[in-house]
């Protein structure tokens, strides 16, 4: 098979205009949380991540396109005439709303006419399903780039309001709550063959891409603990790793406040602790700039990739986990494109 790699990433988010200062003001310790322009059913000002940028009179579809637009813009800006694939995750709710389907489209055909665009739901699971079909088309030449990511907000007074009648709004009397967010997030997946080809260098590779599926949600009684989704998902992702006897050293989790995912998370770090070796670092983005949605694993692909690019990175291989209200949960395993080891053949 055609080895891969990411070759570059993009990024919009409530602490950067693109993935190099997001990733440079994560590492720094940055929190991106603070009070939003938009008010609680007690007129109580919402505690949130958001883009600052934005026109704060700017909700919906529209904002969607907003975030989508740049980061696509910067991931995108080395990719000319190559067939290209263009996989957009949104959130489950969104992907029933034409208009935010059809908008979204459109920043990519504007971007990139001759593209292939396909707007897919999942929220922060797609990206499991997704990148295995985005590696296939790779290694077969069905296409030469695949441009994959995410888009989300919370950034709306209906959602808002959906969040605060289920008991999931964050706020200082309800901290086992969802933290609200904003975010977007590409990379591009290329052949070494043509990276070389065009004078470019990967950044990062796909070690490994796992999906599973849990049992409790946020509405019902089953026991977060059991965690075999999440676990399943982990193994899967993590399958080459393990034979080769190798560990990551990053965690990356789309955690924030919520006590059932949390506990989910435990009961999963648990039984996978022979491919988690040191410095075991473990980063949940979305508790310092918001929920991130189906953004998470795009945008966690750019922190990875830029922390490798720029050398502050603390581990070489990285394991990336999200989850959705549906169960659907997704794991990735990450490593630097600079990596080397006795038995690469499999990286």
């Amino acid at each position: 098979m055609s080895r891969v790699g990411i070759v570059k990433v993009g990024a919009r988010t409530p602490i950067g205009l693109n993935a190099r200062q997001t990733g440079f003001l994560l590492r720094a310790g940055f929190p991106a949380i603070a009070e939003a322009p938009l008010a609680s059913s007690a007129g109580e000002a919402i505690t949130m991540g958001f883009v600052p940028t934005i026109d704060p009179r700017i909700v919906g579809p529209e904002r969607l396109v907003l975030l989508a637009a740049p980061a696509l813009e910067e991931a995108a800006s080395l990719i000319r005439d190559e067939r290209t694939l263009v996989q957009l995750a949104v959130d489950e709710a969104v992907a029933d709303a034409p208009a935010a389907t059809q908008l979204l489209a459109a920043v990519v055909e504007r971007s990139m006419p001759a593209a292939t665009v396909d707007i897919v739901a999942g929220g922060e699971a797609a990206l499991g399903r997704l990148l295995t079909d985005a590696l296939d088309a790779l290694a077969s030449g069905r296409v030469d780039a695949v441009i994959l990511g995410g888009v989300h907000s919370d950034y709306d007074p209906l959602t808002i309001a959906a969040l605060e009648e289920s008991g999931r709004l964050f706020s200082p009397d309800n901290l086992d709550a969802r933290i609200p967010g904003e975010a977007a997030a590409f990379f591009v997946l290329m052949r070494d063959a043509d990276t070389d080809r065009k004078g470019l260098r990967a950044l990062a590779r796909v070690l490994g891409v796992g999906t599973g599926r849990e049992r409790a949600g946020p509405h019902d009684d089953a026991p977060a603990y059991e965690a075999f989704g999440l676990t399943s998902a982990t193994q899967q992702a993590a399958a080459q790793l393990s034979r080769a006897g190798e560990t990551a050293g990053w965690m990356l989790t789309d955690l924030t406040g919520e006590m059932r995912r949390l506990r989910e998370w435990q009961a999963a770090f648990v039984r996978v602790q022979d491919v988690l070796g040191r410095p075991y670092v473990i980063e949940s983005p979305a508790q310092r700039i918001g929920y991130l949605g189906a953004a998470a694993i795009p945008l966690f692909v750019a922190i990875a990739a830029t922390a490798w690019e720029h050398g502050y990175a603390p581990s070489r291989v990285a394991l990336a986990t999200a989850g959705n209200d549906g169960g659907e949960r997704a794991a990735v395993v990450l490593a630097s494109a600079s990596r080397r080891s006795e038995r690469e053949e499999w990286a």
